[in-house]
């Protein structure tokens, strides 16, 4: 079209529609038609699903992430710590602690190796760590390692008013997960369970490995309130949402038995003893065998002493926590001197470093079984000074015929909802 018809196109009403008619209906069809082909290449060429996320393929990324670094790189030893945590292995948490000891000005390492000892029990390092790093008053993680360090010294009032001040400034997820863990542990089991939905809900839809753990936890409040069958369901969920994980392997394994379901159990606690050094599940498959087959059965209780042993070796205090568990019922249905020994030295130890409700509880009833009743009995009457309302708080104050102290309920002090003070 040369400039004269285009300017009889203007002038002319009638054409100029039509002309503009007919340009859009080809930049229609144009679309249309690039609309039509993405189609087509998409139903070729299927757009793949994002990899679902499991514990072996973030244990093979962060794996694979270290392969590219120096062992001398801080990024290496963030991610050694990254790995400890995924697989519990104290091997892996004694090398990121010696990685995290090169770095002492790092404040970022430096809070990463509080952490690691605090997680291991080592109240002493945790707390020297965190003088270092109390000079940044308004850091949030500084203030998670003060609240820890006051829940393993059974200070529980300081670590509730602590995490107070956390939920009235601002209900993050985690602080409501421990807020609701301490509900559980203060004997309002139904106000937990109902917090940590509330955590849930706070949840981005990737945060799935963190929901997984969530849901992990309300089975645990239902595991220790004897619901098996309602225990089972969170766990079997948990699983589905993050496959592969030893410890929520672990606790299905550990309620299937408890349900009566050995041919369940027995093949999760074998996958479960292949990726984790505890100790406690080579000893709970080899209760699970010793009738059927006991041979194998002797050889797993051997192995979960070398296991106990080798993580004694680098971090005692964790290493004795949960096994005094299995070694206190084991001494109750058959005594050994060198069982009552062990359990003599461990329970001391533990109440001396880690003095909270759950040393206290185990010392008693190392106690109770080497016949002296009334430190027993002095302990107790610590213990019940203690918000603490287990079962075992109970089952103890029953023994020495004692009143369990009723406590005020333990209220959350913002509607964790909008954030506003109740």
């Amino acid at each position: 079209m040369n400039p004269m018809s285009a300017a009889n196109t203007a002038d002319n009403p009638t054409t100029f529609t039509s002309y503009r008619l007919l340009r859009m209906t080809i930049v229609r069809s144009l679309v249309l038609l690039c609309a039509g082909i993405a189609v087509v290449a998409y139903l070729q060429y299927p757009q793949q699903p994002e990899p679902r996320v499991t514990f072996q393929s973030d244990l093979v990324r962060i794996q694979n992430a270290m392969a590219q670094l120096k062992p001398t790189e801080p990024k290496y030893a963030y991610l050694q710590v990254q790995q400890a945590q995924l697989t519990g292995n104290f091997e892996d948490f004694y090398r990121a602690n010696q990685l995290l000891a090169a770095f002492p000005d790092d404040r970022e390492l430096v809070f990463l190796r509080a952490k690691v000892g605090l997680s291991m029990h080592d109240v002493a390092q945790g707390k020297n760590l965190y003088d270092k790093l109390s000079a940044y008053p308004n850091d949030t993680r500084t203030e998670d390692l003060a609240i820890d360090i006051a829940l393993q010294q059974g200070q529980y009032q300081p670590a509730v008013e602590m995490l107070t001040a956390r939920l009235q400034r601002d209900a993050q997820w985690s602080d409501l997960a421990r807020y609701a863990f301490l509900l559980h542990k203060f004997g309002d089991s139904k106000a937990a369970d109902q917090l940590y939905a509330i955590a849930q809900e706070r949840l981005s839809a990737k945060q799935i490995k963190d929901y997984a753990w969530l849901e992990l936890q309300r089975g645990i409040i239902d595991l220790e309130n004897g619901k098996h069958a309602d225990a089972l369901a969170h766990f079997e969920l948990a699983n589905r949402s993050y496959p592969g994980h030893w410890l929520i392997e672990e606790h299905l394994a550990e309620t299937y038995a408890l349900l009566n379901q050995p041919s369940k159990a027995i093949p999760l606690y074998q996958q479960v003893i292949q990726q984790s050094d505890n100790p406690m599940y080579f000893f709970a498959l080899g209760n699970l065998l010793k009738t059927t087959q006991p041979a194998q059965a002797n050889e797993l209780f051997s192995t979960a002493e070398e296991k106990f042993q080798q993580r004694y070796s680098r971090y005692p205090l964790a290493a004795s926590g949960h096994m005094m568990d299995i070694w206190i019922k084991e001494q109750e249905r058959i005594p050994t001197d060198d069982r009552r020994a062990r359990l003599l030295q461990l329970s001391e130890m533990n109440l001396l470093y880690r003095p909270n409700a759950d040393s206290i509880i185990q010392r008693i009833k190392v106690l109770i079984q080497e016949g002296d009743m009334l430190t027993a009995q002095q302990l107790t009457l610590a213990l019940l000074a203690t918000p603490w309302r287990t079962a075992d708080v109970t089952e103890l104050a029953n023994k020495f015929e004692l009143d369990l102290p009723a406590l005020l309920p333990m209220q959350l002090p913002v509607d964790v909802l909008t954030n506003q003070p109740l």
